[in-house]
This record gives C-alpha cells, structure tokens and sequence, in this order.
C-alpha cells in the first residue's frame, strides 16, 4: 500500500500536467467559447461576449466574438443604425475563415458606409432555424432595408417544414452551468467533444438539410409557399426586403468538372415560391461553377481539409459578398 499511494499520486500529478499543457495548446488550435440561450430569439443561441476563439481544424482562423456575442468587428449598441441584418448558419458565422474576410465585413467594405451590415450568422441555424426566428431578429435589431439569410440547401422534410409553419421548431439546447460549463471551457476536452461525440453538426460545418423522407410533392410545395410567404410578410411588416441566398457545395467529378447536386424539383419549387412572396431569391450556382472552371478555386474547404467540403471558405465569403451587393444594386435601380 505504501508504494501504491505514492504511484496513484505521481499518476495524477502526470495526468494534470498532460492536460494542463493539451489545454495551453489547445487555447491555440482550437478554442470555442461557451454558448447560451439567446433570450431575445434572435437567434437559438448566442456565444460568450468578447472572446477569443481559435479553429486550426478547418482553416486557421481565430478572432473574437463582439459585446452581443456574434463575430462582428465591431460592437453593437442597442438602437443603432443597421441597414442589413445578415443571418445564417456557420458558414456566415466565419469562424473559419480571418474575420476581416468574413461576407459580412466584405458587404461593410463593398458599401463603403453607405450601408452597415450586421451579422448574427450563427452554428447549426440552418433556414428553418433562420425563419422561425426571423420575426424575433427583426423586432431586436430593427434592419432598416434588408435582411439577409444564407442557406445551403432548399430540400427540407415535410416535418422541419409542419414545425415552421405551426411554430413548433425545437430548440436548439444550450447546455451551461455547473460541471457542464466548466468542462466547456477547457478547450482539450472541447475538441474531444466536438470530433468524437457530437453527431448534430452544430459545432462543425452544419449538415445540408435532411431532405424530405417521404416525398409529397404538392404538401412540399404548400408548406414552402406558406413558410415563405408568411417570412416576407413579416420583413415587408418591418419595412424591409427579404433577400435569401443559396450557397451549395461544389464537387468535382472524375474529369475534374465541377457540378453541384440541386435537384431541379427543389429549385423550381424554392424559386417559384420565393418569387410568388416578392422575396429576392439569389443562388450562387452559376458563380461557384464560373469560379471554379474559370479560376481553379472552390468555395469550400481549406488547405488542412478535403478539397470542396466544410465551411465556406475566404473565396466564397468574396463570391457570397458580391452576388448580395450586386443584386442590392440592381433592387434599388
């Protein structure tokens, strides 16, 4: 026993030290600030004010979330003068790519002043998500002209789209306090958590949508019409123009020709109904592929990831930020 006791203790003493110093790397490689509850819902959630965060798994970006917990550059006073209210999921919330080359900041930049773009793009918050908390985004940040809203995919399942319409979206959980907190700051076992047991995508490149399961043509085309037009009715309410951007994932086939896999029905559907609401619909398909045939780049992925899978990357926030600046323009004549 008496050389047991002493063994146990040199063990734990190993133990801390090891993850003392994976932590102190950690802090450098991947670091993601504590998430709660947004009690404005705005958002589901919203990440801890004014810190630092670091992702070296996709990209090597790092920044600092603002006073409102989102990743702009600058913060944000309540009352002040927004134009654009730029929601999403992860991919407009940046994380991955250098702040400064975040879309938000490049409209900033593109609009020289004359208009502000605000950004609460945040992980996980697909268009369902985006919708069903459209209304409470509005009233918080009050946009002037227009809200925009990225989304990856245009296929979602009659359910996610029953639960959107009836209001009956579930929450997305933020899991704080105690024990849970704690250990959610210590950055060694936030990574652990993130690539081993975190199935939901919300930590890392959010999932396309579901797809519907079982495929009901015209209850799709119904439930989408409603859940558009309901969205527009509430910006016009606000007196504001409701623009929603597509960004799909660009793959390469066997002869190195760059396609995506939209199907036709969803387009047509999400296009049609997008129109019958007056809502400005802008699909970055044609770019992504004249981007990729013409200049070799694809608007996902990074140098330490598969090539064309992930987040969206500094190429596309730039191809992203162009297409919403053009099609502003060409709204205002």
């Amino acid at each position: 026993m008496k050389k047991i006791l002493p063994w146990i203790l040199k063990a734990l003493a190993a133990g801390l030290a090891a993850l003392l110093l994976l932590n102190i790397w950690c802090y450098f490689y991947f670091n993601v600030p504590v998430h709660y509850t947004n009690e404005t819902g705005a958002t589901e959630y919203k990440w801890e004010s004014g810190k630092f965060y670091r992702k070296g798994t996709e990209g090597f970006a790092f920044g600092r979330t603002n006073n409102d917990g989102f990743t702009n550059l600058s913060d944000y006073e309540p009352g002040q003068e927004i134009e654009i209210l730029l929601m999403g999921s992860s991919h407009m919330e940046g994380m991955n790519v250098p702040q400064e080359d975040n879309a938000a900041n490049l409209l900033n930049l593109l609009f020289e002043g004359e208009k502000y773009v605000y950004n609460i793009g945040t992980s996980g918050h697909t268009l369902i998500y985006c919708l069903s908390n459209l209304e409470a985004a509005l009233d918080t940040y009050e946009p002037g002209e227009y809200v925009v809203i990225e989304t990856r995919d245009l296929a979602f399942s009659q359910e996610e789209l029953e639960a959107l319409v009836s209001g009956t979206v579930e929450p997305i959980p933020s899991r704080t306090g105690g024990l849970v907190e704690l250990l959610q700051k210590l950055p060694y076992l936030r990574l652990i958590y993130t690539k081993y047991f975190n199935d939901d995508g919300r930590d890392g490149a959010d999932a396309d949508g579901s797809g519907p399961s079982t495929i009901d043509s015209q209850a799709l085309d119904k439930l989408t019409a409603q859940a558009l037009s309901r969205a527009a009715e509430s910006c016009r309410e606000h007196g504001v123009q409701l623009i929603l951007v597509y960004d799909p994932t660009v793959y390469a086939d066997s002869q190195g020709r760059g396609y995506t896999q939209t199907e036709t029905e969803d387009l047509e559907r999400f296009t049609a109904c997008c129109e019958a609401s007056g809502i400005a619909f802008v699909d970055l398909t044609e770019s992504f592929l004249q981007g990729y045939e013409q200049q070799h780049k694809l608007p996902y992925g990074f140098l330490n990831t598969r090539p064309g899978m992930g987040h969206l990357n500094s190429w596309g926030h730039e191809l992203f930020a162009g297409a919403v600046f053009q099609t502003i323009n060409e709204l205002e004549g």
